[in-house]
């Protein structure tokens, strides 16, 4: 998953984090170098990746020259306990499971370490709880399922039926939806929201309130007979939630009234004395999963 490049290229990836998956680019007005760092941590028993690299110019085609001599620490405060990313390739430094459990539990506190040529980076971030999924729903759409079909091959829409718990505390989501395993990442399938729905849900008279449309529409994204529909919700910080929404005006802005381009927010801290700049978004997940064949 890769973040920005500039100046930055937006990672859809996990981010984006469990495979390989594709980048979307943001432009931006040329910049002096950065460093750009994507971390992504969730709590699937998989191995762990942060992807760090130097920024380069929108106008270049190159990939973005990955940066080999980091010492990446991811710190769990509430434990007391590090863990340590080694340099694998491509700017990818892994940390990698050596037993069923996961480095990241919910509510406690993470600190994010990343020394490069003297200078270290940090970003502080506490893990959030995710959803309840109950189901996925496929309907077909044909000639005879009613209202406007712009194909002629019928097909099937998934709809997602996830719980989020209601108190005074807002939940913030990203769900990303896979069709027989691969991700679907390009910029319209950022899917984001709040509580499930448009905004947060306070007071509510129940225990858990549903995902309302579009967000459980999952991108409207069509499948056939046979297709694995896979959806997994990750618990994201406020904060991650507005890089997101600030990234897709980015990507969607032109036309006749587009506003001047804008840096993408970062949650990376940078040294005052620290001669280059860091840039990058770090977050820790709580992941939440289910799966459908469609038949």
């Amino acid at each position: 998953m890769n973040y920005i490049n500039n100046c930055f290229f937006v990672l859809v990836s996990s981010f984006l984090f469990s495979s390989c998956e594709d980048v979307v680019q943001i432009k931006l007005d040329e910049g002096s170098e950065l460093v750009v760092i994507d971390a992504f941590i969730n709590n699937l028993r998989l191995d762990q990746k942060i992807r760090i690299t130097k920024n380069s110019n929108y106008f270049s085609k190159t990939t973005p020259e990955p940066i080999t001599n980091a010492i990446v620490v991811l710190k769990d405060l509430t434990l007391n306990k590090d863990f340590y990313f080694d340099y694998e390739n491509d700017g990818n430094y892994i940390y990698k499971l050596l037993d069923a459990d996961t480095i990241s539990k919910v509510n406690h506190q993470y600190e994010l370490n990343i020394s490069l040529n003297g200078t270290t980076y940090t970003s502080m971030a506490i893990q959030k709880r995710s959803a309840k999924i109950d189901s996925i729903s496929a309907i077909l759409r044909d000639a005879k399922s009613g209202g406007f079909v712009s194909s002629k091959k019928p097909y099937y829409l998934c709809l997602l039926f996830a719980k989020d718990k209601t108190d005074r505390n807002a939940d913030y989501y990203w769900i990303k939806t896979y069709k027989n395993d691969t991700l679907f990442s390009d910029s319209n399938d950022i899917n984001v929201c709040i509580d499930g729905t448009g905004g947060e849900v306070y007071d509510a008279d129940v225990d858990s309130t549903p995902f309302t449309p579009p967000s459980a529409f999952l991108g409207f994204k069509r499948y056939q007979k046979n297709d694995l529909c896979k959806v997994e919700i990750h618990s994201i910080s406020k904060n991650t939630y507005f890089f997101f929404i600030q990234a897709l005006a980015q990507i969607n802005n032109g036309g006749l009234f587009a506003l001047t381009p804008e840096n993408i927010k970062t949650n990376i801290v940078t040294p005052t004395e620290a001669k280059t700049k860091a840039v990058g978004q770090f977050n820790m997940a709580t992941v939440v999963t289910e799966k459908k064949i469609i038949k």
